[in-house]
């Protein structure tokens, strides 16, 4: 298991929820923190609850952005060194269907959910390349594994997610760069994205800590998955859709309340 003592960590959408969590984590690791979000206010107050366990900076950035991330490496790399820990959490939701969502609404998605995991990998990794070790953790969702209504973009990025990074993963072995890749497939959590969810049967809202914790222990370990809750997105999933024919998993996936779990969700607003 290694010692992340020492290392620089870059956490986006690090103000609030599993971002502000994995950072205060890395911070009691003994990790220097990059405290990356496109809410100022938010991030200057996540910054001063976390500086006593410390060294943690804010960065302002929208990572949506291809320049705006690659000003940022320079910024980081300039104020604070090399990455070595890269967290890509940052991610929103539009909860709709599919034809009634507004084209901005589908681009804002895109981009920051996917096309900003892009921009950070191609932005920091090659520095990271050279290093002893490190390691790139990319947030999914247990709905990049099995897709829902009315979210349909966002888990068209998250399926996205956990391919890039399953490729990501086998690239850096091919290659024989010694940076380990992890994709996080959490069922939800209580980070107020997702408010209003209806629970499923046989599942539970998670507390933000049971995914953050399982990250920490997956770098030190280089685990190329955090699944939680482990069987069942890790197994029960991916084999139920194995075995069922695909009519009869929409028509299980209606029984059990996935049809209409988002159908009361609130989620957060974001400027888009």
């Amino acid at each position: 298991m290694k010692s992340l003592k020492g290392q620089l960590a870059l956490v986006t959408g690090a103000a609030m929820g599993m971002g502000r969590s994995v950072s205060e984590l890395l911070l009691d690791e003994g990790c220097a923190v990059a405290m990356v979000d496109i809410n100022e206010k938010e991030l200057t107050k996540a910054i001063k609850q976390l500086q006593t366990k410390g060294n943690c900076q804010a960065f302002i950035c929208d990572v949506s952005k291809r320049d705006a991330v690659y000003k940022l490496q320079k910024k980081v790399k300039k104020e604070m060194g090399d990455v070595t820990i890269l967290v890509n959490n940052a991610g929103v939701v539009k909860v709709g269907d599919f034809l009634h969502l507004e084209d901005k609404a589908i681009e804002w998605i895109v981009n920051v959910n996917l096309m900003s995991i892009f921009w950070m990998c191609k932005a920091f990794m090659p520095d990271m390349i050279h290093k002893p070790w490190a390691h790139v953790v990319n947030f999914a969702s247990a709905g990049g594994m099995l897709a829902l209504p009315d979210i349909s973009i966002y888990c068209a990025t998250k399926f996205a997610v956990v391919g890039f990074s399953d490729a990501l993963r086998q690239e850096m072995k091919k290659y024989k760069y010694n940076v380990g890749v992890t994709m996080v497939c959490p069922y939800t959590v209580a980070t107020g994205m997702f408010a209003g969810f209806k629970e499923v049967a046989g599942t539970k809202i998670l507390k933000t800590e049971e995914v953050t914790t399982r990250v920490i222990k997956a770098i030190k370990k280089n685990k190329p998955l955090v699944a939680v809750p482990n069987f069942q997105v890790n197994f029960l999933t991916p084999l139920t859709k194995l075995l069922l024919p695909i009519h009869a998993m929409d028509f299980v996936n209606k029984l059990v309340g996935m049809w209409t779990a988002n159908e009361q969700t609130h989620e957060r607003k974001y400027k888009i």
